[in-house]
């Protein structure tokens, strides 16, 4: 039996720690309907300035002691409980990412998603972040403009372009993820393809060329989208695109914000 924790020591500095946990820790694979994710998850908690280290030990238990899907579907209910556990800390923070993949027919579609609750004692959720990320392509609407100017031809550049999103709000997403997921996908040019015959590819280059985007048209078009699709819900919409440019030897990028 010990006789002290050494944790509970007077740290050298009385100073509160803002955060402090384990990660990234990985979860048994997901899949629900159409989606098939392998997530990760960090967890943190606060330290007051009177306790020299936390029990990170309790962290993992806490969070072995539920299912991986009831991590990702309701990370507050993680935050609730490591707060129960660390009856000295007044906020815990739980945060996941995974790769996706949206299965769509015989094909399917990546993706990324991104969580975060920041959970206070007495007050519940204070803020809630859920994002996705995909990659698409893009036809350069420059240099077709230009070309068709000086040389009567369409010719121009295609460049794969990285969309992410981040829903800020209290709130929960008034939609299903699957189903969130596969309309913004789908929202800014056709998704990258695994498998293209040559018809279907003509097809998809045509769909590129007819509606050339800007980065900054890409993320306006995913922004009116958003806020349509969540009108109020509240909170902040991020929009954030970066054009990884086949001919320069830079990248294009741009971001806006929206309110719910």
């Amino acid at each position: 039996m010990l006789k002290r924790d050494i944790h509970d020591d007077k740290p050298e500095h009385e100073i509160r720690v803002d955060a402090v946990g384990i990660g990234w820790i990985p979860l048994p694979p997901l899949v629900k309907g159409r989606i098939i994710l392998n997530p990760m998850v960090k967890v943190l908690v606060d330290l007051p300035s009177y306790k020299r280290g936390a029990h990170l030990s309790r962290s993992y238990r806490t969070l072995r002691s539920m299912r991986g899907e009831e991590v990702f579907e309701r990370p507050e209910s993680l935050a609730e409980r490591l707060l129960e556990l660390h009856d000295y800390s007044r906020r815990a923070v739980v945060v996941l990412r995974a790769k996706g993949l949206l299965v769509d027919g015989d094909d399917y579609r990546r993706f990324k998603a991104f969580k975060k609750v920041v959970y206070e004692r007495g007050s519940g959720a204070l803020r809630r972040v859920v994002g996705y990320g995909f990659t698409t392509s893009n036809a350069c609407p420059c240099a077709l403009d230009t070309s068709l100017q000086l040389l009567g031809k369409p010719l121009t550049h295609i460049q794969r372009v990285l969309v992410e999103v981040y829903i800020k709000s209290r709130g929960r997403l008034p939609v299903e993820e699957e189903e969130f997921i596969a309309e913004l996908s789908g929202v800014v040019q056709p998704s990258l393809k695994g498998f293209l015959n040559r018809p279907n590819e003509v097809e998809f280059i045509r769909r590129l060329v007819e509606k050339p985007m800007f980065v900054e048209d890409i993320v306006r078009e995913v922004g009116n989208w958003l806020k349509s699709r969540l009108s109020g819900l509240g909170g902040v919409g991020v929009v954030k695109a970066v054009s990884l440019e086949s001919i320069h030897e830079y990248n294009a990028e741009a971001m806006l914000k929206i309110n719910l």
